[in-house]
């Protein structure tokens, strides 16, 4: 079922979630389902979500896998192949080199006034996670696959992005952005 999303103000977004302790409980099956539902929905203008977006503290997440998309051609690639479910994510290395990437978040803003701003963050990581059927994994992910997976693990533990970004002019609208984007074919530099 497509799950609302919460926004920004709400108290569940800032408190960090609690580890799922079955996997295999009709709570935790119904809890992926909604938030794949939600993700398919919003498929568009999402590369990830997290319980707590849907007002549930628990530590799952889905994350859009945009380095198969860069790789074999969005169009290429079927809806199970495309989210990543991670429950109980943890991240077991991270490297020193910082990337930035311009994030934006479904919680943080709607429509035109969704928010979006750059965000310094390691370029490469490992995370390790169960997956809904029980197998423990481990995946490297680098650039803004690797952005994806933190952003997500990030609400897992009650941070927005927007925490990250120290100078407001640094945060934009959406509609200011997209205009931006059109006219200078490159985002704003960074104050």
């Amino acid at each position: 079922m497509v799950k609302e999303i919460l926004q920004i103000g709400s108290d569940i977004l800032t408190t960090k979630s609690e580890p799922v302790a079955d996997i295999n409980s009709e709570d935790t099956k119904a809890l992926i389902r909604d938030m794949l539902d939600t993700c398919l929905d919003k498929k568009q203008g999402t590369a990830g979500l997290s319980a707590p977006q849907i007002g549930v503290l628990q530590r799952v997440c889905i994350c859009r896998r945009t380095d198969l998309e860069d790789k074999n051609g969005e169009d290429t690639i079927s809806d199970n192949e495309l989210w990543e479910v991670m429950i109980n994510p943890v991240i077991t290395s991270k490297s020193d080199v910082q990337s930035v990437f311009w994030e934006g978040c479904l919680s943080i803003g709607v429509g035109d006034d969704q928010l979006f701003g750059p965000v310094y963050r390691p370029l490469d990581i490992e995370v390790e996670f169960t997956t809904p059927v029980g197998e423990q994994k481990t995946l490297e992910a680098n650039g803004f696959f690797s952005h994806v997976i933190q952003h997500e693990i990030d609400h897992l533990d009650g941070v927005l992005f927007v925490t990250y970004i120290s100078n407001p002019q640094n945060i934009w609208k959406n509609k200011e952005l997209d205009k931006y984007l059109s006219t200078h074919g490159e985002f704003p530099p960074i104050a």
